[in-house]
């Protein structure tokens, strides 16, 4: 059973996954209404993967003889951009954010003597370094390729190549 400490930790990093799949989705709502598909079809896939986060830190609560919960109030998310770029500095940042959360509950499980639920952590902990550093390169190819208006076809057409190759199309 989980102590009540370590359920309140689990929560709070429910509603981080909770806003980041709602940011995810302000971000698409963006991308279609810049005429953008393929960018906002990631951002979906985004909003998806952040959603299967909550849902396995939901399971893993209730399964343990928690009670898992998402509040009300997630807060307002960004939905306007100048430019392709600002964007996905914003992906940057909520990325970033989202695993210095993961990485700060799961060395206070190791304090703390919840080793059950630090194993469970660590396939988040290497796929939030791992998003990191996709959102690294994209951030990269957009500044290669430019985000100029005359350039975001060609960039959104890249992002076709992306989503393909995460699979998730």
């Amino acid at each position: 059973m989980l102590s009540k400490a370590v359920q309140n930790k689990l929560n709070d990093q429910i509603q981080k996954e909770a806003y980041a799949s709602n940011a995810y989705l302000a971000l698409a709502t963006w991308a279609e209404g810049e005429n953008l598909p393929n960018i906002a079809q990631y951002f979906y896939n985004s909003a998806e993967e952040e959603r299967q986060h909550m849902l396995e830190i939901f399971k893993y609560i209730n399964a343990n003889g928690g009670t898992a919960h998402v509040e009300g109030k997630l807060g307002k998310v960004r939905d306007k951009f100048k430019t392709v770029l600002e964007a996905f500095q914003l992906v940057r940042d909520l990325e970033h954010g989202v695993t210095l959360s993961v990485n700060e509950l799961a060395t206070w499980c190791v304090q703390n003597g919840e080793h059950a639920t630090y194993f469970f952590l660590q396939a988040f902990v290497l796929e939030q370094q791992d998003a990191e550093r996709k959102v690294d390169e994209i951030l990269t190819v957009i500044e290669r390729m430019g985000y100029e208006p005359r350039n975001l076809f060609y960039l959104d057409k890249q992002f076709k190549k992306i989503n393909e190759q995460a699979g998730t199309m």
